[in-house]
């Protein structure tokens, strides 16, 4: 009888002991591990001439980390060319799955910070996640003129409707080859159904990292084997109500070597209208000059996109086609994307 007395103190003391420590294990913070974003984005590709290509686009899965709604934590894993890295930097982008953000970030009333692989948000598409994309990035971003990810440090605050930001970054979206920084920065308005902005961005280059594409960067007349200082600078602005959407943007850049001093430049403007809750058109023009010192080596890209979409706007089907309006030798490359989004969360466009 004493025994099995004995037994259920034993027994009891246990229980004891397990919610004290399960309490404990409770009331330490940790902080929310939850899905930040989830994309999937093929599609196919048919383009002149006779050319067909098949691929995850612009597909990525995102967790991120909270604690005390201060701390957090962002990775993202996603293809190589989420990075978009400059093409003064490589020829050619693999299309490898890889970490394409990784980065700390600090919230307080004085702002927020970021620290390692993050978004550049260079102008208003570069800000756009790919969840929200309907045709494929301009012309400034299909010639890698600018990156769209970047290993750095950035800064944003708002108040009132008003917002600016920078980021510190080293241009390269990967390793430093030559221990250069660059600077993008951003300064805007955004109401309830407009926005509208500027966006600057700055750095420099030196041989150590550039001289890999002597035969294949040419923008601004560029030679890969000197010194390099590039800047670029432009507006943008944004309109939407329940059924349509106008997008505007336009840069200037300019390449500076040996006092020598050559411009470029790129813009476009889209057009959206919701004509159902299923169904939207959308129109792109789209325009990049190299250098404009040359009359005849502009492109023109004009896009027709047709979207259709189902009730939640998760499911979205995109027919995109493209005519390829290009001066001098260049050919044209006339396309016909086939693009199926899937994000569980949806996107409200209108």
């Amino acid at each position: 009888m004493v025994q099995g007395f004995g037994k259920v103190l034993l027994l009891a003391g246990a229980l004891v002991w397990m919610s004290f420590a399960h309490s404990s294990v409770l009331r330490e913070d940790i902080g929310e591990l939850k899905i930040h974003d989830l994309l999937l984005r093929p599609n196919f590709t048919l383009q002149e001439p006779r050319q067909g290509d098949f691929s995850i686009g612009e597909s990525s899965f995102a967790l991120r980390w909270e604690l005390q709604e201060k701390f957090a934590g962002v990775i993202r894993i996603g293809p190589r060319t989420l990075l978009n890295p400059l093409a003064r930097y490589t020829s050619t982008v693999s299309d490898d799955i890889m970490l394409v953000e990784a980065y700390a970030e600090y919230n307080d009333v004085y702002g927020d910070f970021r620290l390692g692989r993050l978004p550049v948000g260079f102008g208003y598409e570069g800000r756009l996640w790919e969840r929200n994309l309907i045709f494929p990035r301009s012309l400034l971003f299909q010639k890698r003129v600018t990156m769209l990810r970047d290993v750095g440090i950035a800064y944003d605050i708002s108040e009132n409707n008003w917002y600016t930001g920078f980021v510190v970054h080293n241009g390269e979206s990967d390793s430093d080859l030559d221990g250069r920084t660059w600077l993008t920065a951003r300064w805007g308005y955004k109401g309830d159904d407009f926005e509208i902005g500027v966006s600057g961005q700055t750095g420099s280059t030196t041989p150590k990292s550039t001289t890999a594409v002597v035969l294949t960067d040419t923008l601004a007349g560029v030679d890969p084997t000197k010194d390099e200082k590039w800047s670029m600078a432009g507006l943008y602005a944004d309109a939407t109500n329940k059924k349509f959407e106008w997008v505007f943007e336009a840069y200037l850049g300019q390449l500076e070597q040996e006092k020598i001093k050559t411009k470029y430049g790129s813009g476009h403007t889209d057009f959206s209208y919701q004509m159902t809750k299923r169904f939207s058109t959308h129109l792109r023009y789209d325009y990049f000059d190299p250098n404009t010192k040359i009359s005849d080596d502009a492109e023109t890209q004009i896009s027709l996109a047709l979207m259709f979409s189902n009730q939640t706007h998760s499911s979205n089907l995109i027919l995109v086609g493209t005519k390829d309006v290009v001066q001098g030798s260049q050919s044209p490359h006339d396309a016909i994307r086939l693009i199926w989004s899937l994000s569980p969360s949806g996107v409200v466009r209108f």
